[in-house]
């Protein structure tokens, strides 16, 4: 019969768990001296290894020939606790045994000696399923237990664990595992059973485990039974990672306001047999990914999906700002929320559609944002337009009488202004990064050509200084490029103002600077010593 993977590659020692070396030294350590705590409590997310060091803890302390804390593995207390024929180490699905009728049978159990083991163990899984009445009758026992008896208790939230019993345990947190370490470990599995991965799709698989070794282990089995080879391809059909692009069109159609394109893919999509409680998860995880490009520097390590998904995920990300994407992601949470409570839930992925096109329907604080957000770039650009806000009405003065006209020389004619260099006087424009940000969604090339680009304001005119040769192309030749540059300075200042290249003076590059022997020498000469160099 065949055995999974996650099932063949437990680990059958401490040295064996991998991503948890600090608990896994800890427990050697008490073990080997002898001083096992009479309670554990292992926490963390699932496939991290609770329940694997859990048996581990109870083939160490009665194993027959202990190795450095670890079991052998080969004595018969550790084969009969693998194969579950030792009745001294009991394991109990909390989720399945949660009553307190079971506890107490437990509690009576426990006060008679082990048959052929050191240590009586009970291994309580999902211990945060207990009910209220098992947790009492668990306290006592826990609180005054027998010499002979160990629990270690596993739970996936802690914080159900009532904190009388956490204060009798020992606690250990149990990280994610991270991502190189799991694509070591898939890679060293692979080998030894003449599998053949590429690096990458073990790298994949191991961000789609977000953590967890039994996950990529799992995931690694589906895969090697979907493609004889394991590639990133097959990683990606087994995964479910491609045929999503309907997903960029959802997207496109939230950014441009369109609701009747919306309900139309919305129509189409859930004729194909995807749920839409299913398909409103997947929007909040898309425009997850969207706010990671926009907030993050490396959102490849933040963003589980293929290389050119990365890249249409930055494309479309400067389509939105960053108060939109938190808008669209809890206006869709409540959406979910509320197809909990209802039948009808295409009524309310169609309801959550019409707040993201118009967040007028939504009174939440993101949509208020978002609103203000878009206000804002309207009325900056309306000031730069030269359409100035209406003026307060004053009260007339009283008429003052008037003096009588007197003749006054007319002033001498003003001679010429010498002509002014544009970049003179220059000084930097401290608007230019949010410019640079208001780009990015009016014109996302240009942002991109404009990377490490600074700006000067001189004479009414916003001078950009950039290293880049396109930048200078593109002024010259395309005027949608100088328009979307114009658009995002009034948007963000309000003030209309002309643009051009920056000019000014080029940056001084020091003088090399004279060798050692090249100053010992001219010292030498000084002091009027003789030199000959030759």
């Amino acid at each position: 019969m065949y055995q999974a993977l996650y099932r063949k590659w437990r680990p059958r020692t401490f040295e064996d768990v991998v991503g948890q070396e600090p608990i896994t030294t800890t427990l050697k350590n008490e073990i080997r001296q002898g001083r096992p705590a009479h309670a554990y409590l292992l926490m963390g997310s699932r496939g991290t290894g609770k329940t694997t060091c859990a048996k581990l803890i109870a083939k160490a302390v009665n194993c027959l020939s202990p190795r450095d804390g670890s079991p052998c593995g080969e004595c018969e207390i550790c084969r009969g606790i693998d194969n579950g024929s030792v009745v001294d180490v009991v394991e109990i699905d909390a989720a399945s045994n949660n009553g307190v009728d079971s506890i107490r049978d437990l509690r009576e159990e426990a006060n008679f000696l082990p048959n052929v083991t050191k240590y009586r163990v009970y291994i309580i899984d999902e211990a945060h399923m207990l009910s209220i009445g098992a947790v009492n009758a668990l306290l006592k026992i826990m609180e005054e237990p027998p010499e002979h008896v160990i629990f270690i208790l596993a739970t996936t939230e802690v914080n159900k664990i009532p904190a009388t019993i956490q204060s009798r345990c020992q606690r250990f947190d149990f990280k994610r595992i991270g991502s190189d370490v799991i694509a070591a470990r898939l890679s060293y599995i692979a080998g030894e059973e003449g599998i053949a991965m590429e690096p990458e799709a073990a790298a994949l698989i191991a961000r789609l485990a977000d953590g967890g070794m039994r996950d990529a282990l799992s995931l690694l089995d589906l895969c090697r039974a979907h493609s004889g080879e394991v590639t990133v391809q097959a990683v990606s059909e087994a995964a479910g990672l491609i045929g999503q692009d309907y997903l960029f069109d959802l997207a496109d159609a939230v950014a441009a306001g369109d609701l009747s394109r919306l309900m139309d893919l919305i129509a189409r999509v859930g004729g194909q047999s995807v749920e839409y409680d299913r398909l409103c998860a997947q929007m909040v995880t898309h425009f997850r990914n969207l706010l990671m490009v926009t907030a993050s520097k490396n959102p490849g390590e933040l963003i589980v999906c293929l290389p050119e998904t990365l890249e249409r995920y930055r494309a479309q990300a400067g389509s939105f700002s960053a108060a939109r994407l938190v808008y669209a992601i809890r206006t869709l949470q409540e959406v979910q929320n509320a197809m909990t409570r209802t039948a009808s839930r295409r009524t309310e992925l169609e309801i959550g559609a019409m707040k993201l096109c118009d967040p007028r329907l939504n009174q939440s604080p993101e949509a208020l944002l978002e609103r203000l957000d878009r206000l804002e770039a309207r009325l900056n650009a309306a000031l730069a337009e030269g359409i100035p806000a209406a003026p307060a009405k004053k009260p007339r003065p009283a008429p003052e009488p008037q003096a009588p006209a007197r003749e006054e020389a007319p002033p001498p004619a003003a001679a010429p202004a010498p002509r002014e260099d544009p970049a003179a006087g220059a000084v930097p424009f401290p608007q230019w990064e949010e410019v640079l940000e208001r780009l990015g969604k009016l014109n996302p090339a240009v942002k991109g050509v404009l990377a490490g680009s600074r700006a000067y304001t001189a004479s009414g005119r916003v001078l950009i200084a950039s290293e880049n040769p396109v930048f200078l192309e593109m002024m010259r030749s395309n005027e949608y490029t100088r328009d979307s540059i114009k658009k995002a300075i009034a948007q963000v200042t309000g003030a209309r103002y002309g643009i051009g290249p920056y000019s000014g003076p080029a940056r001084k590059e020091e003088a090399p600077k004279a060798s050692p022997v090249d100053e010992v020498l001219r010292k030498a000469r000084e002091a009027g010593v003789p030199v000959d160099i030759g």
